[in-house]
């Protein structure tokens, strides 16, 4: 399965075969991809120099599959947590949730794509489910991309949700503990923030940085990156403490391009008094022979979205 993502200014694209059962996947394909900014595109223009891009990338990268897993940014989505009563079959759920939706969306319901999840038991006799609603026109770009590009979106996923299956690879060893983590997704333009109990998006925030792809090519801009984004990512924790105030964060973990800028962890960490770890959830894959493993683990904090994207391909 093809994970891809799009930032502003970059497709990544991994590509992982096998994974069936308790086997690990093997990295087939990476791809890095360098996009024209939108601003700089006329509307008509963007779906095809996008697609093209899209076509290069898979074609560099080696990737042999055709159907791939794309996402919707987490402000796209409106999300919620609903009890259920247990038993519900699949048919019965399903109009459930449709009656549950139409009662807390503002928008019209036919408008809106909607999807959801049994999460399991929560001690009270009840399921909790996971709601998800986007609006149609949302994924619709996302499979009009793959149709451009030659290709099959068999999979149109949630950013945060993608994130939190990569976060789960990048710690295995202790993946089924219900830890609250902290994740920092560090872009060029977007400062990220998502907490997960276990496998299980709490909270979710995003901020503006401002600096864009400038933090990578000056010093001056660096310094600026370097003080901006750590006291951002202070004011997104004080948010999240605010929203949960009884939530004991126990791991802090920083993904995104911005992550393996130089100093960058020393003043995240200085910042916010706490040791912080840098994701790659590649470590306990296999990598095909086209794959070079040091330049994989120097761009894993930046291929997590499309790491996790790939992951739910596999898991089907």
């Amino acid at each position: 399965m093809l994970g891809v993502e799009l930032t502003g200014t970059e497709l990544r694209l991994i590509e992982l075969q096998g994974g069936a059962g308790e086997a690990a996947p093997v990295v087939t394909a990476v791809g890095v991809e360098r996009l024209t900014p939108a601003a700089m595109l006329a509307p008509e223009a963007q779906l095809a120099a996008r697609a093209e891009a899209l076509r290069r990338c898979v074609l560099s990268s080696g990737a042999k599959t055709r159907r791939i897993a794309l996402a919707v940014p987490q402000t796209a989505v409106l999300s919620a947590i609903v009890p259920f009563e247990v038993g519900l079959s699949e048919e019965a759920l399903e109009l459930r949730v449709t009656l549950e939706a139409e009662h807390h969306l503002s928008t019209s319901f036919d408008a809106v794509a909607l999807d959801f999840e049994r999460l399991g038991p929560r001690g009270d006799g009840r399921d909790d489910v996971l709601l998800v609603a986007c609006r149609k026109e949302v994924v619709a770009e996302q499979r009009s991309l793959a149709e451009a590009a030659g290709l099959e979106a068999v999979v149109v996923d949630v950013e945060g949700y993608a994130l939190g299956r990569a976060l789960g690879a990048a710690r295995a060893q202790r993946a089924r503990e219900e830890r609250v983590m902290a994740l920092f997704l560090l872009g060029a333009w977007a400062l990220q923030l998502f907490v997960y109990r276990g496998a299980r998006l709490l909270y979710a925030r995003s901020d503006a940085v401002g600096y864009g792809e400038d933090a990578m090519l000056s010093e001056a801009a660096l310094a600026a990156y370097l003080e901006g984004a750590p006291a951002q990512a202070e004011r997104a924790l004080t948010s999240f403490y605010g929203a949960h105030p009884t939530l004991v964060l126990e791991e802090v973990a920083v993904a995104g391009a911005g992550a393996a800028l130089p100093g960058l962890m020393a003043a995240l960490e200085g910042r916010l008094g706490r040791p912080c770890w840098i994701t790659d959830p590649f470590l306990r894959m296999a990598l095909g022979p086209s794959v070079d493993a040091s330049l994989l683990a120097a761009q894993a904090p930046g291929l997590m979205v499309a790491c996790g994207l790939a992951l739910r391909g596999c898991a089907g």
